[in-house]
């Protein structure tokens, strides 16, 4: 079970009790960059912020090294006990007190006005979602390579894009790729996030793509021009450990069926991510039987597929998402 067991900068001085930004840092045994990532965070300037660190029961000195930096006002929560990934992303969220939502992971960190920047797109009360590109370090030459520039993929990318378009520039290609980025090149907003229903705990590796699209089907988009924060990316990330478990397996899948069932989808979107999910669908046998692990269960998982995952991403749309989510007048003529 995931509860609150500690807290630090209980008092409110310095940091207002609505801000705008709440600076959501994930943390796990990040004991050897969380002080930069922090440090990065406490430099910014030119809007109110919350700092609120959720370590995920770090075995390291992490929360330590974080109490010691955090203002009064700022908070720090303990796991009693590992959640993971997306369900402490998902705690974020439901602590945050933010108008709009920064989160910055533990190994990554801020450059000096990502904040004021992001933050000054929200001005526009249809923007639901704002990003920028990012700098990539990393010790893999391959991943730098493919990954270091996403943002290049989208066809007339401006300033400030219709949402639903951007979706379905991506879908075009299978809806297989962030072009976006990681989470600590997004900010969106809060209420917008809730009422979609946050991160999935059935997506892995594509789980931040999975957001990015079920907000920008309901919201503009704004796109700043410059780099404002850092990716470190090293084989010891979490990330890395599910490409190799192949955890992921089912995530374009999944995110397919969502963007048919959504009722935010706009029809032409629907329609070619049902002409990709069939092709998706069966490709994964061939990579279940040649890479495995647990060959003959994930088959059997793919014969099924049609009707569980198709029930259900339905039941999920019931369960967790408030129709009503939504920024953007209909039509979207102002953007186009």
């Amino acid at each position: 079970m995931c509860r609150q067991s500690s807290l630090t900068g209980g008092g409110l001085d310095g940091v207002p009790v609505s801000p705008t930004v709440s600076v959501c840092i994930p943390t796990y045994n990040n004991s050897a960059t969380i002080e930069r990532c922090l440090r990065s965070v406490l430099d910014q300037e030119g809007v109110d912020f919350e700092i609120l660190v959720v370590d995920d029961d770090s075995s390291d000195e992490s929360s330590a090294i974080a109490a010691t930096m955090l203002r009064p006002g700022d908070r720090l929560i303990r796991n009693e006990s590992r959640v993971g990934l997306n369900r402490n992303h998902n705690k974020c969220l439901e602590l945050a007190r933010g108008r709009c939502i920064q989160f910055v992971h533990g190994d990554d960190w801020l450059l000096p006005g990502a904040l004021q920047a992001l933050a000054g797109c929200f001005d526009d009360p249809t923007v639901g979602m704002a990003f920028a590109p990012r700098r990539v370090i990393s010790d893999d030459p391959k991943f730098k390579r493919r990954y270091g520039t996403v943002h290049t993929h989208f066809r007339k990318l401006r300033e400030h894009n219709y949402g639903p378009s951007l979706v379905t520039q991506m879908v075009l290609r299978g809806a297989n790729g962030n072009w976006i980025g990681e989470p600590t090149c997004v900010m969106f907003r809060h209420r917008l996030a809730l009422d979609t229903g946050g991160f999935r705990n059935d997506i892995y590796q594509l789980v931040d793509l999975d957001l990015w699209l079920r907000l920008m089907l309901r919201c503009a988009v704004r796109f700043v021009p410059q780099e404002l924060s850092v990716r470190s990316h090293t084989a010891a990330t979490e990330t890395t450990q599910i490409r190799r478990t192949r955890r992921y397996w089912l995530d374009q899948l999944r995110i397919l069926t969502w963007l048919i069932v959504d009722p935010a989808s706009p029809a032409v979107t629907r329609v070619i991510a049902g002409m990709w999910w069939l092709p998706a669908w069966l490709a994964l046998p061939v990579e279940a039987a040649v890479f495995g692990p647990q060959r003959w269960l994930r088959i059997k998982t793919l014969a099924l597929a049609p009707v569980r995952e198709f029930g259900h991403a339905r039941r999920l749309c019931k369960g967790r998402l408030t129709l009503t989510a939504a920024l953007l007048p209909a039509g979207g003529s102002n953007f186009e």
